[in-house]
């Protein structure tokens, strides 16, 4: 299979910031679930044009760091156009390497990325060598018996179960789902 089957097409990416997935997510309100600091350094994992990224900026605040990093550099300069703010860093990546140096985040965002790596195994070990001790990961992604027709091909998703284990298998500890609807599931761990 070429890797370029599971990938987002990047001339689709206006869908990505539509109002249909606005009303969907409404990622602002979504990410404060989770306890990130201002001046905390997080990753935007696959991160499209910014969808996630503006939210997450607005989190860490002027005094944190947000990596905003994708393979496809079309992706990249539409997200640049929009202006983000100082804390936002750009990175070109070919996935499953992740190109930050050794436990340098506090907290790692992963929203519906870790299907199209292969293999996702690898992508889990990064993120494990990235993530600071008492580092956070955060996966958002697809259930393959969702009820709905959004997201990728069923075939290309990954079960809570199978997310879990290879987040287990890079050495995350207190792993668990702690958000499911009939589409997507939320899986939390700490390092």
């Amino acid at each position: 299979m070429n890797l370029d089957d599971r990938r987002f097409d990047h001339r689709k990416m206006d869908m990505l910031m539509g109002a249909d997935r606005q009303a969907r997510w409404n990622p602002s309100t979504f990410i404060n679930r989770f306890d990130i600091h201002p001046g905390a350094s997080v990753l935007d994992l696959g991160s499209g044009p910014g969808f996630w990224t503006f939210p997450l900026a607005d989190k860490v605040g002027a005094q944190g760091a947000v990596w905003a990093l994708d393979v496809s550099r079309e992706m990249l300069d539409e997200l640049a156009k929009r202006n983000p703010s100082k804390q936002v860093r750009l990175l070109q990546s070919e996935l499953p390497k992740i190109d930050l140096p050794d436990l340098s985040l506090d907290w790692i965002w992963a929203a519906f990325v870790l299907h199209e790596v292969t293999p996702p195994q690898k992508l889990a070990d990064g993120m494990f060598r990235v993530a600071k001790a008492e580092g956070v990961v955060a996966v958002l992604d697809w259930r393959p018996d969702a009820a709905g027709e959004s997201g990728p091909p069923r075939h290309h998703r990954l079960s809570v179960e199978q997310v879990a284990g290879f987040l287990r298998e890079a050495g995350f500890r207190s792993v668990e789902r702690t958000w499911q609807d009939e589409d997507a599931y939320l899986i939390q761990a700490r390092r």
